[in-house]
């Protein structure tokens, strides 16, 4: 009898703390401050196309296609340029830029912004702008 009593018990307990479990997220958990969506949003910002071109020395991002893969809203997405040369002697990664997009990108979302260009710091005509890698953003909790 003392050892039903204790399965009895047990099974309570553990169906009790599997049915914490199940229950389903609210629009309250998705924004936590511990979560990676918040501490590591680089790990769900992915810039998939850009459009890049120098004018007087100066380094011009006409355009820039950005997924936003998480359920948070970010805003003034930080982001370094990389500029590498296929002309001699220079060939290779020849210079880097950090600057910061000031959009702000809705939650499961993919758009093309900055159609009218945003200054991104000095340039050259041999410039060619290989990679775009998200550093930083925050995080707006709605």
């Amino acid at each position: 009898m003392k050892n039903t009593l204790t399965l009895v018990i047990a099974i309570i307990i553990a169906l009790s703390g599997a049915a914490s479990f199940a229950q389903s997220p609210t629009d309250s958990d998705k924004f936590s401050y511990d979560s990676n969506q918040v501490l590591h949003p680089e790990w769900y910002i992915k810039i998939t196309d850009w459009s890049f071109y120098t004018a007087a020395r100066v380094a011009i991002l006409s355009s820039v296609t950005i997924e936003n893969t998480s359920d948070v809203t970010y805003k003034d997405i930080r982001v370094n340029l990389i500029y590498t040369s296929y002309s001699q002697p220079a060939a290779g990664i020849i210079a880097t830029s950090t600057g910061m997009l000031p959009i702000t990108l809705p939650p499961r979302s993919k758009k093309t912004y900055l159609k009218g260009g945003l200054t991104m710091g000095a340039g050259n005509q041999n410039y060619d702008l290989s990679d775009i890698q998200v550093l930083s953003a925050t995080p707006v909790k709605e």
